[in-house]
């Protein structure tokens, strides 16, 4: 494993403008991709970014890229307990939400409060669980229902912090440098 798929993956959440990123990755030895999160996870803490396993498979690891300050800040809103509540959260700090979140995982291959996690609009990820993904007339980084102008906004952003952040990953920037302090 390396740092490019991170790289590319997480890019927004790198630069500082998006709580998390979420990858899946295939693997042949799980000693290895313990050992990578592990190693990523001391490299950036110091810029206020962790790098968590949560949920691994026979072929497929899945990591957590997030910015603890900003995922704290989220989970502290009201009404984004009252939405995790409904799925059986009832601790809300990082910690306390990322057990929940694993626990879930192991029930599904993809849990729709997932997209808390994820930094995307409350309102977007309860629309699509009511419409189960249909009739949704923006898609990007996530499905958008509402406010569209906004999401375009963001998309647009993100698809900036990825372009730029691969360019320098490319041109030699190692992953620590391309990682701002938060």
């Amino acid at each position: 494993m390396s740092d490019d798929f991170i790289v590319f993956n997480c890019a927004p959440t790198l630069s500082g403008v998006k709580v998390g990123n979420l990858v899946s990755q295939r693997y042949t030895c799980e000693e290895e991709v313990r050992d990578f999160v592990d190693t990523q996870d001391r490299l950036l803490r110091s810029k206020g970014v962790h790098v968590e396993l949560v949920k691994l498979t026979k072929k497929t690891a899945l990591i957590y890229v997030y910015r603890v300050k900003q995922l704290a800040s989220l989970l502290s809103r009201s009404s984004v307990q009252q939405f995790l509540a409904k799925f059986g959260y009832i601790e809300f700090s990082v910690k306390g939400c990322l057990n929940h979140l694993k626990s879930r995982l192991l029930l599904s291959d993809f849990p729709h409060e997932i997209g808390v996690f994820l930094g995307y609009p409350l309102d977007d990820i309860q629309c699509f669980i009511d419409k189960k993904g249909a009739d949704c007339p923006l898609v990007g980084f996530w499905k958008a229902y509402n406010n569209i102008e906004r999401a375009k906004l963001i998309f647009a952003l993100y698809s900036k912090c990825t372009d730029s952040c691969c360019r320098r990953y490319e041109e030699g920037t190692d992953i620590y440098r391309l990682t701002a302090a938060g």
